[in-house]
């Protein structure tokens, strides 16, 4: 690892340190869903949307990879390999989508939580901390599929990723799971998700959703995302980007600075 990298990862580390102490204060002693309700103040407060358009230029900062290959090009959960080279990569402005008729053509903005569920509406279809770049033929042969777990895929992606019916109990339809190495990622993702929106997420209707504020997603999918949350533990690229985060739209992932609170929500 270069000596400017390292110096970076422990500026970051430094900054979450101090940004933990007082961001969180408002939660200390709480559990729960009393938890979870402080966390969507805490995280509501400072929320600026920066709008859709404005992603596409951060993520050449925010999802620069210096954690796996550390060239520099976008980190993508649907096409990067942690254990050696790349299929392909997207490294410059003009990799954005566009059109595509393959994996590589292009990168465009994946919602975690699908924008169709909210109908598009903002500030959550520009929430950097469930939109991120990903290839864009995945991105479509994912559209808005819940995660899950696959035992035979209809199709792979470059990088393993697939699609198939589910055999995490509780749901047999089809789903998109992603690899190993970003399933914590994601899990932590949705939670942030369910949690800065728990006043909306109620009412909106998918095979991910629990119709609760409160637990925001069905049973079966509580399961999974603890699972890979466990599975999966914060990783220096997920740290790096909620410091990105905090200063594109002025608030953090709680369940990245403090993976505990996980559990002591959603039980």
């Amino acid at each position: 690892m270069k000596k400017t990298t390292t110096l970076m990862f422990a500026l970051v580390i430094s900054t979450t340190v101090f940004a933990k102490k007082d961001y969180y204060q408002a939660s200390i002693g709480l559990n729960g869903f009393a938890l979870k309700t402080k966390l969507k103040e805490i995280v509501s407060n400072g929320h600026r949307d920066r709008g859709y358009s404005a992603l596409y230029d951060y993520y050449f900062e925010s999802d620069a990879d210096h954690t796996y290959d550390g060239d520099g090009s976008v980190v993508d959960m649907y096409s990067e390999n942690p254990n050696g080279s790349d299929p392909y990569v997207f490294s410059n402005r003009r990799d954005q989508c566009g059109n595509y008729r393959k994996e590589s053509d292009c990168f465009n903005r994946e919602h975690l939580f699908p924008q169709s569920i909210f109908n598009k509406r903002y500030p959550m279809r520009s929430d950097f901390f469930q939109v991120y770049p990903t290839d864009g033929m995945v991105n479509n042969r994912r559209g808005s599929l819940p995660f899950g777990e696959v035992s035979h895929a209809y199709w792979t992606s470059k990088n393993g990723s697939k699609v198939g019916n589910n055999t995490t109990p509780g749901y047999s339809g089809r789903v998109f799971e992603p690899i190993d190495e970003f399933k914590g990622d994601i899990a932590r993702a949705l939670l942030y998700f369910g949690t800065r929106y728990e006043d909306k997420i109620g009412n909106w209707n998918h095979a991910m959703l629990s119709h609760d504020k409160h637990t925001a997603y069905a049973n079966w999918f509580v399961q999974l995302l603890l699972k890979w949350h466990k599975q999966d533990p914060v990783s220096q690229h997920e740290i790096t980007r909620n410091e990105y985060g905090f200063k594109f739209q002025g608030n953090r992932n709680p369940y990245i600075d403090h993976p505990e609170f996980v559990e002591k929500i959603w039980k």
